[in-house]
């Protein structure tokens, strides 16, 4: 790289290390030289064909047909983990669902999402760095180990791109036998910013890979204890998938730096892939000969059990879609009022890398479906709008969904009581939203009865306020849907 100025020796094992500013300058150098949006678009591609790849095996290892609610009951049948009802929630989960909030369902008629309404899960406590004096180090098999600012990385040749970003458990409550001891999501874990960074691969390829190198562990700033175990969250990527081109070390999130909550002064940016991957607070990156398995790793899994020598790791997004339920809220239990008449119905939605087929649409709770209008992809790893509208004119109760297929032929799961994977993982359920007609929705002083709704919420009374199981699960089945 130029000769040795700017190198110097690092003191344990004298490994070349260096200098923040020599690397600054190296860094502006490469900028000058290398656009990251060929690689980052190529990379887009190849994923692609790895996402129905993996799918594939997530449905060969608990998908409908490979395994069911029942059979893990007769796999472990003193477990005490998993709910036997969807309205059975802990004051733990509650707890966790004010710390961790998912996004505001009507923001998905905003092609970009804002950082307050964009979904977080913050597993321990939010650390609060010094953007000025902190640095990332970039250790273990490398030629040149490098400790990095936010100042080197802005540097560098920058990236910014929409990137549609949805949590591993989205769905959860919508599992009738789902595991309680983690965020209770309902469909609304998601967000698509504009993550602005740098390559993570021409970083790694300018300190230099050695030999025998096969994994990359993330390690960010938040500790706490899971698994019984005191923890820094970490995650890892294979080498290659750190190589591929997508993979950004962000500093700013819808053109601002980024705040505390969202993993300032730098985190990590896996598009594509579940949130877990995306590390934030980012403080070390470690090129390891591979065998790492940290907690972070076995617990986003796709298990059959507790232990389970065949688990899939949670990767690639799969294909959903997501309405703006139409209308407005009863204040309580979300039912949506409208008055007769057209409304036109428009959402979301993504496959990460994967173009998307068509987004369905239905008003009848699933017995028929029309196909709704499909624009492009914001961008390779954003979303697409869509939109149909929905003719009216008849008072009463309707319950609408809407569902997704993308270009390799991945649908969204089937509604299912038996639907069941141990961490309760990556449910696809359908969105269904519960709308009231009544001309009275028309205008502010309309009087709507809603007490019947409101009832419904509580298992001891659900059974007596005149809604049919299907209105009352399309209610409360995922909460955040409406």
């Amino acid at each position: 790289q130029g000769g040795s100025r700017g190198w110097r020796c690092f003191a344990r094992g004298g490994t070349p290390r260096a200098s923040s500013g020599a690397l600054r300058a190296m860094g502006g150098a490469m900028s000058g030289a290398t656009d990251p949006l060929p690689q980052f678009e190529e990379a887009a591609k190849r994923e692609a064909v790895r996402a129905l790849e993996h799918r594939q095996k997530v449905l060969d290892h608990v998908g409908a047909g490979a395994f069911t609610a029942a059979e893990h009951g007769q796999m472990e049948p003193d477990d005490w983990k998993h709910t036997e009802r969807r309205d059975d929630i802990t004051p733990a989960e509650l707890q966790l669902a004010k710390r961790c909030h998912g996004a505001h369902i009507e923001t998905l008629s905003q092609d970009v999402t804002q950082v307050g309404s964009h979904y977080q899960l913050i597993h321990y406590d939010i650390p609060y760095l010094d953007a000025a004096t902190h640095m990332i180090r970039l250790h273990g098999l490398v030629e040149r180990e490098v400790e990095l600012s936010a100042a080197d990385l802005r540097s560098r040749a920058p990236l910014s791109q929409p990137v549609l970003m949805a949590c591993a458990g989205t769905g959860r409550m919508a599992l009738k036998k789902r595991l309680w001891a983690h965020v209770p999501w309902g469909p609304d874990s998601f967000g698509c910013a504009i993550w602005t960074g740098c390559s993570l691969a021409d970083v790694l390829r300018e300190a230099g890979i050695k030999d025998g190198a096969k994994q990359v562990v993330f390690t960010g700033a938040d500790k706490g204890v899971e698994g019984n175990k005191v923890q820094y969250f970490q995650r890892s990527l294979s080498i290659e998938d750190a190589l591929l081109g997508h993979v950004l070390l962000c500093y700013e999130m819808n053109g601002q730096a980024l705040v505390p909550a969202h993993g300032a002064p730098v985190r990590l940016i896996v598009p594509g892939w579940y949130g877990m991957a995306s590390v934030k607070w980012l403080t070390s990156i470690e090129v390891t000969a591979g065998g790492w398995w940290g907690h972070q790793m076995e617990a986003y899994s796709y298990r059959r059990a507790a232990e389970d020598p065949h688990m899939v790791p949670l990767e690639q997004l799969p294909v959903r879609a997501l309405m703006v339920p139409p209308g407005c809220p009863d204040f309580f239990s979300r039912s949506r009022a409208v008055a007769p008449g057209r409304h036109r119905i428009e959402g979301r939605a993504w496959a990460g890398s994967v173009d998307l087929a068509k987004v369905e649409f239905s008003s009848d709770g699933g017995q028929s479906w029309t196909n709704a209008e499909l624009d492009a992809k914001n961008g390779p790893f954003g979303w697409a709008k869509w939109h149909i509208d929905w003719d009216v004119e008849k008072a009463g109760t309707y319950i609408l969904l809407c569902r997704a297929t993308d270009a390799g032929g991945r649908e969204q799961d089937e509604a299912s009581d038996e639907q069941f994977n141990w961490t309760s993982m990556g449910c696809t359920q359908p969105q269904q939203v519960y709308v009231r007609v009544d001309r009275a929705a028309a205008a502010p002083g309309g009087v709507m009865e809603f007490t019947p709704e409101q009832k419904a919420a509580k298992v001891s009374v659900n059974g007596h306020v005149g809604l049919s199981p299907a209105q009352v699960e399309a209610l409360y089945r995922a909460p955040g849907s409406q």
